[in-house]
């Protein structure tokens, strides 16, 4: 289930354009406010000095933010580093129906590449979020000059507040990051560039890459442009926009490659290959010492034969290792993978 981006080998690095753009990189810090447990920056999310006010009024706007984003946070016209000025200057000269547009998609979970509003459907799913979400959107809806003005000024007072701190101690290493990337494209190849940016991106062969998402879908870039936009808030994500007429939008952590980012199927195996019965038994068999399949058989009971099917199935999905000891085959668990599917599931086995 990766997303494949087709067409690399002939996307010239003419077609390659990089933004380090402060409405971008606020719509992903006030994404990390919304989910801070999830970019592990809770501390950081403590110490934002937000009013009262101000943080009440984020509340009522962190849906437009947060899994599906509205389109100015992200993509950009803008090449290099464009002003806080400029950007909110642009967004207030655009009419307040194309705006309010762009603010209620995420409701309706519309990819960017979506043109439709579902108007009904926008109204349904508000009411899910409360009745101060409900009445916002109603008004976005039938009277959007008012509140698509309540939002600018929100971000503006974001920006005044404390952002534009944040903005200044990383403006210039981002907009390095950005021109680094470009460069490394024009000398190495651009699937050489997109590879450096995630560690869920990888080659597949001369012409495409393959990014690790839980999403089938295939992107074409032979005939499009690659907008590079390097975020210190997007971690772990790496966003892929897709809008109509524009470049396609990777923001992406500008520290570069994390750890192995598993494959969905990767994933499911070891799922799978832990549901069936007695397995748990079996991982907690070898979770303290190596055991062979007849010493877990006799301590747990089981029988020698289904042992035997049990852990070469683990061994498969890399959540037992195997050792041979002269005669004797003994396994122990891996604990860096059980980790890695969820602390919960460790803690239980080493119970």
């Amino acid at each position: 289930m990766p997303t494949v981006l087709a067409g690399v080998g002939r996307l010239a690095p003419e077609r390659i354009r990089h933004v380090a753009s402060p409405l971008i990189e606020l719509g992903c810090a006030l994404h990390v406010l919304a989910e801070p447990r999830h970019h592990s920056r809770v501390e950081w999310a403590a110490d934002v000095p937000l009013s009262s006010e101000l943080r009440s009024e984020l509340l009522q706007w962190t849906w437009t933010v947060r899994a599906v984003r509205a389109r100015f946070f992200a993509t950009s016209t803008s090449t290099g580093v464009p002003s806080w000025a400029d950007e909110l200057a642009a967004l207030r000269a655009r009419p307040p129906e194309s705006l309010a547009a762009e603010l209620v998609r995420p409701l309706r979970g519309r990819p960017l590449n979506s043109r439709e509003v579902d108007i009904d459907a926008v109204r349904h799913w508000s009411r899910s979020r409360g009745p101060a979400v409900a009445t916002l959107v109603e008004a976005l809806l039938d009277s959007p000059a008012e509140p698509v003005r309540r939002f600018l000024d929100l971000l503006d007072a974001c920006w005044s507040t404390w952002f534009h701190e944040v903005w200044e101690s990383s403006r210039d290493a981002l907009a390095a990051r950005g021109r680094q990337d470009r460069d490394l494209a024009v000398r190495d190849g651009v699937l050489t560039m997109l590879q450096s940016l995630d560690s869920s991106v990888s080659i597949r062969d001369e012409d495409s890459a393959v990014v690790q998402k839980v999403q089938n879908k295939r992107i074409d870039l032979s005939d499009r442009s690659l907008l590079l936009i390097p975020s210190n808030h997007i971690a772990p994500h790496l966003f892929l926009g897709e809008i109509p007429g524009e470049p396609l939008t990777v923001i992406y952590p500008a520290t570069g490659r994390g750890p192995a980012v598993p494959t969905a199927q990767q994933v499911k195996a070891r799922l799978d290959a832990l549901a069936a019965p007695d397995r748990l038994q079996v991982c907690r068999a070898v979770a303290s010492e190596p055991r062979t399949a007849g010493e877990i058989a006799a301590l747990w009971n089981l029988h020698p034969t289904q042992v035997t099917r049990h852990l070469k199935a683990l061994t498969r999905a890399d959540l037992v290792t195997a050792e041979r000891q002269g005669r004797f085959v003994t396994y122990h668990l891996n604990e860096a993978t059980l980790q890695s599917l969820g602390p919960h599931l460790l803690t239980l086995i080493l119970r």
